[in-house]
């Protein structure tokens, strides 16, 4: 089978199915634009997030997914290569099965966006802190509520769905929570702890290239540690380990930069390192630490302009350079 007779045979397989009832599913190919702005802006938003570039051409082939109404509407797509690749090993019966379970799953999580009068606190648990850069986003963030740090916007999100394949979120725009009758600060304030929770933070060293760790790995907050054995070990007296740096994340990795504005982590930081220190953000998922004195903040600030460069740009956090000083207990871009 080719990849386009592929293709056509899956996309007239999944509109058979009872699971594309209810969500408008269509076949997205390569070089279809619009005029609809709706539709416009979903093709943007996906060139952006697979790309990293907003184009109004859809550049790639996917099975794409939308649900919902109003100001509650959700999307997904999959990318037809991807699984045509998986097919001619897997065959049918290897792909199909998960594909339809993601597509009948897709906006089933939603009902809670729908509550209105004391619906905060049946859905305050879904929503969390995520960073995203303030200048790339700053007409979408519009709508929405976040706190902002330099270039570094900490934007309330709602999780949509959480599996071991997907982790959907979508922004919490004004329109979807005027009616919790909630102040700006307690929802970032108690979306925050709640992605402390769901996601605690880790340390690692950047020698550890490891894509995933072991929950347990990583521990440094005093009150996570069962025992001080359990706690990551800063050596100062090995200077290429402060050189070379430390990674702060979270245990799934994801959106992991969110850790350095949890709770008393900016705190702990100081003292594992011995004082002031120095930040950067590699991306959304991830921060290095430098003790202050170990590293030069122009080299760090060429560097993570050259990962910028290379990395996609949904992924980029900031471009600058942070130092903690511990006698103010202040974060302060350098």
């Amino acid at each position: 089978m080719t990849y386009e007779e592929f293709k056509g045979e899956l996309f007239r397989i999944i509109m058979q199915q009872e699971v594309a009832k209810g969500k408008k599913v269509m076949l997205l190919e390569r070089g279809f634009t619009t005029r609809d702005p709706q539709m416009l802006s979903m093709i943007r938003y996906i060139n952006k997030v697979n790309f990293g570039r907003e184009d109004s051409v859809v550049r790639a082939d996917y099975i794409h997914v939308v649900w919902g109404e109003g100001n509650v509407r959700g999307m997904m797509h999959w990318s037809v290569r991807e699984y045509f690749e998986r097919y001619k090993k897997e065959s049918w019966e290897g792909i199909l099965p998960e594909l339809l379970v993601k597509i009948q799953n897709a906006g089933q999580s939603m009902d809670w966006l729908h509550l209105e009068n004391g619906g905060y606190e049946l859905c305050k648990s879904r929503l969390i802190i995520r960073p995203i850069n303030y200048d790339r986003n700053k007409y979408e963030l519009e709508n929405c509520v976040y706190w902002r740090f330099g270039d570094i916007a900490l934007t309330l999100y709602g999780v949509i769905s959480d599996d071991e394949d997907d982790y959907v979120t979508m922004k919490i725009t004004r329109a979807l929570i005027e009616d919790w009758g909630i102040k700006d600060e307690i929802l970032l304030t108690n979306a925050l702890l709640n992605t402390f929770i769901t996601m605690p933070p880790r340390l690692y060293y950047c020698t550890d290239l490891k894509r995933k760790h072991a929950c347990c790995e990583g521990i440094f907050m005093l009150g996570e540690a069962a025992n001080e054995s359990q706690l990551f070990q800063i050596h100062p007296e090995n200077q290429l380990e402060g050189s070379l740096g430390y990674r702060l994340s979270t245990t799934r990795g994801l959106n992991g930069a969110v850790a350095l504005f949890y709770p008393g982590v900016q705190e702990r930081l100081a003292q594992l390192m011995g004082g002031d220190y120095l930040v950067g953000f590699t991306s959304i998922h991830e921060a290095i630490i430098h003790p202050a004195g170990l590293q030069d903040h122009e080299n760090m600030r060429e560097s993570i302009h050259d990962i910028n460069e290379v990395f996609p740009r949904d992924e980029m956090l900031s471009s600058k350079v942070f130092r903690y000083y511990t006698e103010k207990k202040e974060l302060v871009e350098v």
